[in-house]
């Protein structure tokens, strides 16, 4: 028997769980590719993972400070857009300002009526967005009226002493009248201006804002955005859409209207920078708008600059797309990866395995060969070490137990050798004994007989002694026989009753003699 059997004999003998009746090999294959799988999974669903977060991280990232900086930008543009066409219309009405002043340089005493008449005209052609315009004197009485839609009037001597236009006009030297609609068709203002000499009246011109649609119209902002221009109360009175206008819209409920005006009239919370109002809001048609504005200095107008949502976002969406696709492909890159990766690095961990399986099932010649160069190849040659002593070790306990067998069986063959001789002498002992013993008993048997028959009955008791004793020792060399049966195997021992008395007797008589001697 060998070590190795010896081994699995020792195995055998144990118990076994359910199921292990299966071969050595195929339960320890079994356990390394359902470990080999679990490893694999969960180092590609590592890498996979790490290289998803720091990429998902960096996009959002980026994304978001990307939205932040569009935004910003779009935001900083259209409200530097807005300021420009603020101040072309801020300009535009100080011009017509600086025109309407000349005619409040002299006192009434100091002209005729036919020289205002004719600088009013000149006036008029001079300034097309002034449809009509009208002097008064020191103590609010008009005295000269010129318009392009109406007849002249000359001294109508209309009291306007208590009209606004002429009372803030006086105390401000210039009066900036509400937005209203002639006809409810196009937009209209008054503007008055006082001469810097009280006797020198106040001139009010009836301003027609239509000409600012151009100024309006002008501002392009992307290919959908347009600009606006609202009055302090909140109407629209500049609008690329004319109609709207014209319908003398209420822009004052959108939510970027009243945040502006709020700023703009220093409400709480709001502050004076167009910054910080909303940006992101709807427009007049529900629609996301991303929205700045900028007051229109001194009007108290706001203007308005607007861009669809959909349009200002579209390079953020265009961005998160690219986004989506570079995460695409750099999910399948990193999955890839990850496997090869995974690969290598369970590779050597199956290899290990499956031949610590295989040295675990006696295979001790298996050797690992595992060429990593880190800590897994130190491990397979601790195996390999491992494995070698073993394999020495059971070599010698092998030869130490092949050497105890040939021992063993030389002395069985010893044991077996004096047996025979033993049975052998006790075969020719029992034959030599018992041919002449047989011989004694014979005789004696014919002595007995012959004292019997003669009548000396004192002389055949002896003899009678000698034959139960020849008997006796026949008996006696018979039993020597049989025990050699027993020890070799081959007599069965039949228990029997056996009457004591006449035995006891016999040796009574046999031993009378020899007492008496003594």
């Amino acid at each position: 028997m060998s070590v190795l059997d010896f081994i699995k004999h020792l195995r055998a003998s144990r118990p076994e769980a359910p199921g292990a009746d299966a071969p050595q090999h195929a339960p320890a294959a079994g356990p390394v590719v359902k470990t080999r799988r679990r490893l694999f999974t969960k180092y590609v669903a590592l890498f996979v993972a790490v290289v998803c977060v720091a990429l998902v991280s960096n996009g959002v990232f980026d994304v978001l400070f990307y939205y932040q900086e569009h935004k910003a930008s779009l935001i900083r543009i259209q409200r530097e857009q807005a300021e420009a066409a603020a101040a072309k219309i801020g300009q535009f009405i100080k011009e017509i300002e600086s025109q309407l002043g000349w005619t409040t340089q002299l006192p009434w005493s100091a002209g005729s009526i036919e020289q205002r008449r004719f600088d009013a005209l000149r006036l008029l052609r001079q300034v097309p967005a002034i449809t009509e315009l009208a002097q008064l004197d020191a103590t609010g009485k008009e005295r000269l009226r010129v318009s392009r839609l109406a007849m002249d009037v000359v001294a109508s001597g209309a009291d306007l002493s208590n009209d606004p236009k002429f009372t803030e006009a006086v105390a401000r030297k210039v009066y900036y009248g509400p937005v209203y609609f002639r006809r409810e068709s196009e937009p209209y203002m008054t503007l008055a201006i006082a001469g810097t000499r009280r006797d020198a009246g106040v001139s009010v011109a009836e301003v027609n804002l239509k000409l600012i649609w151009d100024v309006v119209s002008q501002i392009k902002v992307g290919e959908r955005g347009h600009a606006y221009v609202v009055d302090a109360q909140g109407r629209l009175i500049a609008h690329p859409d004319i109609s709207l206008v014209l319908r003398n819209t209420d822009m004052s409920k959108l939510a970027q209207v009243r945040a502006a005006r709020a700023s703009a009239s220093g409400g709480a919370g709001t502050g004076d920078n167009p910054s910080q109002t909303v940006q992101e809001a709807e427009n007049i048609e529900g629609r996301k708008v991303l929205t700045a504005y900028a007051p229109v200095a001194p009007l108290g107008w706001l203007m308005f600059v607007e861009l669809p949502a959909e349009e200002a976002y579209a390079p953020l969406y265009a961005a998160l797309q690219r986004l989506a696709f570079v995460l695409l492909g750099a999910l399948g890159f990193a999955v890839l990866a990850g496997m090869f990766l995974a690969g290598r690095m369970v590779g050597p961990i199956q290899a290990l395995r499956i031949g610590a399986a295989r040295i675990g099932s006696g295979d001790l010649g298996q050797r690992i060969t595992i060429k990593t160069g880190d800590e897994l190849e130190a491990l397979a040659d601790q195996f390999n070490d491992m494995a070698g002593q073993l394999q020495e070790s059971y070599a010698g306990l092998e030869q130490k137990v092949e050497q105890r067998t040939r021992e063993v069986e030389e002395k069985s063959r010893q044991l077996e050798m004096a047996s025979q001789h033993k049975s052998q002498f006790l075969a020719s002992m029992s034959h030599e004994l018992r041919t002449p013993l047989n011989a004694i008993i014979g005789l004696t048997e014919m002595m007995v007989t012959n004292a019997a028959r003669f009548g000396t009955e004192k002389a055949a008791e002896p003899l009678r002694r000698v034959q139960r004793a020849g008997t006796h020792l026949l008996g006696l060399i018979n039993q020597v026989l049989d025990l050699s049966k027993i020890e070799a195997g081959k007599l069965e021992l039949s228990p029997e009753s056996v009457n004591l008395t006449p035995l006891i007797d016999e040796v009574i008589g046999t031993a009378r003699q020899l007492a008496e001697q003594l």
